[in-house]
């Protein structure tokens, strides 16, 4: 291993195929952490026994890597329903139990969203569909309220914070905060950059990515391609004192590794030295 400073970001590893080679990648390109993915295949914490968590460990002390946070993709209509809550919600919880390992990193998931148009439309006539819609909306509440509380029963018992994609609108703080995705955030033509003061100190953690012109996700700072000003969002990141590094997000990336490679660059030169 080298001696040069290594860059203050983390990366999706999920993105750049197999876990081991990923690794040595990241390694070798002076990236200081690696986002570790709890529903990849290699990296299910339900599969991990002891001596397979220890090799993880030591592999990354080997690599000089720190753990920037754990993903947790599970799909968010899994968590209200019935057939898949209970999976679903253990799964999340596990996933906070495997990032207390890592210096009790947050662990990033997408949980449902409050909703005021749950169920499906009804001709039975204005009464009767005003009181479907009001008994699937409680319903989806109570769903959402009962996995929301079980996770965050999870992550303080775990002493790990939970980074919400979809914005922790009810979920209490601590510990469930917000994971700022730049792209979504465009893509739902917000501004990034005011986001993280918005925030505040809910932001728990921040992706590295852009929105295309060809509204594909993809890495930042390409040229006639990029919407986000990346020195903006960075300044305002380290102005917001984020604990943990920004995160470069690679997933839906056509070449994840090439992108990685290019976004390393746009983020070191937006603030040249």
């Amino acid at each position: 291993m080298d001696t040069r400073v290594q860059i203050p970001l983390g990366v999706t590893i999920a993105a750049l195929g197999d876990t081991a080679a990923a690794l040595a990648w990241v390694a070798s390109r002076g990236i200081a952490g690696v986002q570790l993915s709890a529903t990849h295949p290699s990296m299910r914490p339900r599969d991990l026994g002891v001596s397979a968590r220890r090799d993880l460990r030591a592999t990354l002390a080997r690599y000089e890597l720190v753990v920037t946070g754990i993903d947790a993709w599970i799909p968010s209509e899994h968590f209200i329903d019935p057939a898949h809550a209970d999976r679903a919600i253990e799964a999340a919880c596990a996933a906070c139990e495997f990032a207390s390992e890592f210096g009790r990193v947050p662990v990033t998931l997408q949980l449902p969203r409050a909703t005021n148009q749950a169920g499906s439309t009804n001709t039975s006539g204005p009464h009767i569909a005003g009181a479907t819609n009001n008994a699937a909306q409680e319903s989806h509440a109570a769903r959402r309220h009962d996995a929301i509380n079980a996770i965050a029963s999870a992550a303080e018992r775990s002493g790990v914070t939970v980074a919400d994609a979809s914005g922790a609108v009810g979920a209490p703080w601590p510990p469930m905060g917000v994971s700022l995705d730049p792209a979504a955030v465009l893509a739902e033509g917000g501004d990034p950059v005011n986001m993280v003061s918005q925030l505040g100190p809910r932001l728990v953690s921040a992706r590295v990515v852009d929105l295309l012109r060809s509204g594909m996700r993809g890495p930042v700072g390409a040229a006639g391609e990029s919407r986000l000003d990346v020195l903006g969002f960075r300044v305002a990141l380290e102005m917001a004192g984020l604990a943990r590094f920004p995160v470069i997000d690679a997933r839906q990336w056509i070449d994840p590794h090439a992108g990685v490679v290019a976004t390393v660059q746009a983020w070191g030169g937006a603030i040249p030295g």
